[in-house]
């Protein structure tokens, strides 16, 4: 029995059985070339930088408030672990406090309106004030424990301080890695800072 020259090479005929890939030489299959990996970065780098300079901005405003405040309740601060404890609950509180207020009542902060940002929801309107607060509780828990948290209370568990960095790598990362440019802390709520059109 001759073999067709047509003929695959399981034995099945026909136009519709596709070749296998083969090597230079032409004798024997080889797996499909593999798929090319995504990029590292696939966002709007622009759109991304803007954000973290906005954050910059937002957590100086913030800071600043802490600052005055502190030195108003407490003229002559004391280098104990409760006064570092204080300070670090006012820098956690006066930031959500203010990016809830601002984006509640306007879609953006300071920091966001100097830079022509706005926060839109899945929908692509003002996000309501229980949306924005969710966003805000989750960016608090990924990003500002780095920032504030007293370096004594991480000392005896290294792993703490692990996990600070990762989640605060991981919000930022993902506003590069993403197309849409969303933040970590975006998706639980499903919202999106978009350029704002003035």
């Amino acid at each position: 029995m001759t073999r067709r020259d047509d003929a695959s090479p399981d034995g099945l005929d026909g136009p519709d059985t596709p070749a296998p890939y083969a090597d230079e030489s032409g004798d024997r299959p080889q797996r499909p070339p593999p798929r090319p990996r995504p990029p590292l970065v696939a966002g709007d780098i622009g759109l991304a930088l803007r954000r973290v300079g906005a954050w910059i901005i937002d957590f100086t405003v913030a800071y600043f408030i802490v600052v005055t405040v502190v030195a108003f309740t407490n003229p002559v601060p004391t280098p104990d672990a409760a006064y570092e404890l204080g300070a670090a609950v006012w820098l956690l509180a006066v930031p959500l406090a203010y990016r809830w207020a601002m984006q509640s009542a306007l879609g953006f902060t300071l920091g966001k309106w100097a830079l022509g940002l706005r926060l839109i929801d899945g929908n692509g309107q003002p996000p309501g004030p229980f949306t924005v607060f969710g966003r805000e509780a989750a960016q608090l828990v990924l990003v500002y424990p780095l920032l504030v948290v007293p370096g004594a209370a991480v000392e005896g568990v290294p792993v703490v301080r692990t996990l600070l960095v990762l989640g605060l790598l991981g919000d930022v990362y993902l506003m590069f890695r993403r197309a849409d440019t969303r933040a970590l802390h975006d998706l639980p709520v499903r919202t999106q800072v978009t350029r704002s059109v003035r």
